[in-house]
This record gives C-alpha cells, sequence and structure tokens, in this order.
C-alpha cells in the first residue's frame, strides 16, 4: 500500500524521544512537511520541510506559540501525533510524591488537553489526530499505577472527541503500545528481564519503528473509517 503525504502538514509533539524520531522518519519518508517540537529539541534539527522548536506542553502560550510558527510556515495542520508524555517513577502508589503525581498530570493530560486546544482550531478538515496513549491507558499497570491513570484519561479525551470534532470530519484516535524498546523504558527503572513475561506471545519488546509504521497507518487517508479506537500495539498481552 502507497502512502503519499506529499503537501500534508505533520505535528509531531515530544519529537526528540525514541518514538518521536521514528515517527518524525516514517512521515517525512512519505512525503509530509513536519512541525516538530519537544522540550529539549537534542538531535531534531529544522530542515527544507522540518520546523523544529522547542515546546513545554505544559504551558498552553508555548503550545500556541509553536503551532502558530508551524502553521504560518506549512500550512494548516493535517496530521496531529500527540506523543509528549513521560512515565514517572515506578513503585506503588502509597510511596509517589505529590510533585510527581503533579508532573504526571500536568505533562500527560493537562498537555495533552493543550495540545488539542491549540491543534484543532489549526486543522483542516478531515484531519487525523493521533494521541499516544499506552496498554496502560486500557488495562491496570502495577507500579505504573498514576502514569496509567494519566493514560486511561488519553483513551477517554480520544473517544470524546471522535464525536466532538464529527461535524469537521476529524478522525481521533489512540496509539496504545506495550512496553517499546526505547530510552522511556530505560527511564521507568524496571529490570527488562522481568518484562518478557509468558503474556507476551511474540517473546520480545516492540521497536519504535513498529509504533511508528502503525501511526503512518492510522493516521492515512487509507484508513479512513477509523475514529474513537484505542489500537494496542503489546505483543498479544491484551489478549489474555
Amino acid at each position: 500500500m502507497k502512502i503519499d503525504l506529499t503537501g500534508q502538514t505533520v505535528l509531531i509533539t515530544g519529537a526528540a524521544g525514541g518514538l518521536g524520531q521514528a515517527m518524525a522518519a516514517t512521515f517525512s519518508e512519505h512525503g509530509a512537511s513536519l512541525i516538530l517540537s519537544d522540550l529539549a529539541m537534542g538531535k531534531i534539527t529544522e530542515a527544507d520541510q522540518t520546523f523544529a522548536t522547542t515546546c513545554d506542553v505544559t504551558d498552553a502560550a508555548s503550545v500556541r506559540a509553536m503551532i502558530a510558527a508551524g502553521v504560518d510556515r506549512f500550512g494548516p495542520i493535517d496530521i496531529a501525533v500527540n506523543n509528549a508524555g513521560i512515565s514517572g517513577p515506578h513503585g506503588k502508589l502509597t510511596e509517589l510524591s505529590a510533585d510527581d503525581w503533579s508532573r504526571l498530570l500536568a505533562v500527560n493530560l493537562t498537555g495533552l488537553f493543550n495540545s488539542l486546544q491549540a491543534e484543532i482550531p489549526a486543522m483542516r478538515d478531515h484531519g487525523r489526530i493521533l494521541n499516544i496513549a499506552s496498554l496502560a491507558g486500557i488495562s491496570g499497570a502495577p507500579g505504573l499505577a498514576a502514569y496509567a491513570a494519566t493514560k486511561h484519561g488519553v483513551v477517554g479525551l480520544t473517544r470524546s472527541l471522535a464525536h466532538e470534532l464529527k461535524r469537521q470530519k476529524i478522525r481521533v484516535n489512540a496509539l496504545c503500545p506495550s512496553f517499546t524498546d526505547t530510552p522511556m523504558l530505560d527511564a521507568m527503572g524496571l529490570e527488562k528481564s522481568r518484562l518478557h513475561s509468558p503474556l507476551n506471545a511474540l517473546g520480545r519488546f516492540g521497536t519504535a519503528q513498529e509504533m511508528a509504521d502503525a501511526a503512518l497507518w492510522i493516521t492515512s487517508p487509507a484508513n479512513s473509517f477509523m475514529t474513537g479506537q484505542a489500537i494496542t500495539l503489546d505483543g498479544g498481552i491484551s489478549a489474555l
């Protein structure tokens, strides 16, 4: 299946992380112009068809400025991938500090709220929004309960907006990866050897490229009848 995004503008938040970089490269390979943002841009640089800028999604003014500058460069948004997020520390909920709880809410939920509020008015009719949630957004996650709570919120926003935006024909879906081999997995402080459990039918981690390929298909014109869905890529964990 050939997916051609030439002439379309794709916004990706959290673009400097492992998943964000893979998605940026994949959308670019299919012809899209990119608006890329992150709190610290790292190796992401501006190019002919890429507008890259720092942005703090917890700051609504920062998000609005980033989107306004990107739209001024490439025109209205066709695809928005809301990927900015953090995992927080691994451990029991009773041991989580109030500061860590507040930070998770600020980035994973308020950050998404700020992004959506600025993106939707800047988006063309028939646009596509993909919110990056997690398997933890549709199941429990012992040791990451606060993270799971925020990702359940991401899925709830996704399903609600699919109907709120029906007049504009904007499709809204969520991608729910399980453990993916990116720096974020290392940041959780988990023992990787314990994650290859019998619950994972494929016996391995997902890759950033597999998630990027899924993001491309979910938001592509070829997938025109899907909205309000939370799509899991989890090696079969949710099948049990």
